[in-house]
């Protein structure tokens, strides 16, 4: 997803902190080596005079210069390290040491991809941003309680829970995607958070929308004349290991709406990434409000489950008196 300048430009300040306090640890561990053994800094000088003179022979033309320059610099090297174990010190004491090796606290990757860790920063702000974070500490499959169903209820219920479970359980190893339809109040959302939740703790990125807020957002990226961003904003939803939209059909639905619906869907299922959707809606509203072709990748490519009971919140109101 896109982030405003502001809040990119304060992650690469991260970045920038992160290797500042890298190279002072390294600057701060060389001068102890140097207090402690006063001969490392001969070997420094050797190795500083050695390359400039593999430099100079290079220059003149000595082809068998850097051959052999190479086996006393490995040399000095090795004489560098036994008198680091010697005198008590790790053998890459005067190393940066990075949080990330890949991207060397950059955020980019050699080849000008954004690293892993990057995307994680990226993602864990977004969703943040959504309040969703708050909401799983309540919901989560630690939390799902079974005793607020009848027993006809709760027959129905288990195994639509031990499906989510499996989902959650299994994510990663295979591909699957679910819709959880059903009346308002029936636990959608709340099993919904669960997988999140899980999902989540397994290491794998998340984006969640209400579906309300996912067509604001792109419609706000498209329309705001950026290309770049409004790009960034569909990769992320195109490509996150998991996208979860919540109560589909809560928005005005719109040409534009039914038209960025299914490609997202398209193109998650081209990516192979799976998508969690929830609705209010039946089978029959569903063909109604959005486009056949939607319809169709949403009833040929999910797993349908149907949450059948009373209206939950409400119960818990009555019982609450």
């Amino acid at each position: 997803m896109a982030l405003t300048q502001m809040q990119y430009d304060e992650i690469m300040r991260g970045y920038e902190r992160k290797r500042d306090i890298s190279h002072r640890n390294a600057l701060e561990a060389r001068r102890k080596v140097r207090e402690a053994i006063p001969e490392y800094k001969d070997t420094e000088d050797a190795v500083t005079a050695l390359a400039m003179e593999c430099a100079e022979k290079v220059l003149d033309g000595d082809a068998g210069a850097l051959k052999d320059i190479r086996s006393r610099m490995e040399e000095m090297v090795r004489k560098q390290k036994k008198l680091l174990t010697d005198n008590g010190f790790a053998e890459d004491c005067l190393e940066e040491k990075y949080e990330c090796s890949l991207c060397r606290d950059t955020g980019y990757t050699p080849d000008g991809k954004k690293c892993s860790c990057l995307k994680r920063q990226i993602l864990s702000l977004l969703y943040h941003q959504s309040n969703i974070e708050e909401i799983l500490d309540r919901e989560n499959f630690s939390t799902l309680r079974l005793d607020i169903y009848t027993d006809s209820e709760r027959e129905k219920m288990e195994p639509i829970i031990r499906k989510c479970r499996s989902f959650a359980d299994s994510f990663g190893s295979s591909y699957e995607n679910i819709l959880l339809y059903g009346n308002v109040g029936v636990g959608k959302t709340f099993l919904t958070n669960c997988m999140a939740k899980a999902v989540l703790d397994s290491g794998y990125s998340v984006i969640y929308f209400t579906s309300i807020r996912l067509f604001d957002t792109l419609s706000r990226e498209l329309f705001g004349h950026d290309e770049e961003r409004s790009w960034e904003c569909q990769k992320d939803i195109f490509t996150c290991d998991l996208l979860i939209i919540d109560d589909l059909g809560t928005e005005t639905v719109s040409s534009f709406v039914a038209g960025r619906l299914f490609d997202i869907l398209n193109e998650r299922d081209l990516r192979r990434r799976s998508t969690i959707i929830s609705t209010n809606l039946s089978f029959e509203e569903l063909g109604k409000r959005y486009s056949e072709r939607n319809f169709s990748r949403i009833f040929g490519n999910y797993t349908i489950l149907h949450p059948d009971a009373e209206d939950i919140r409400i119960r818990k109101k009555r019982s609450a008196f």
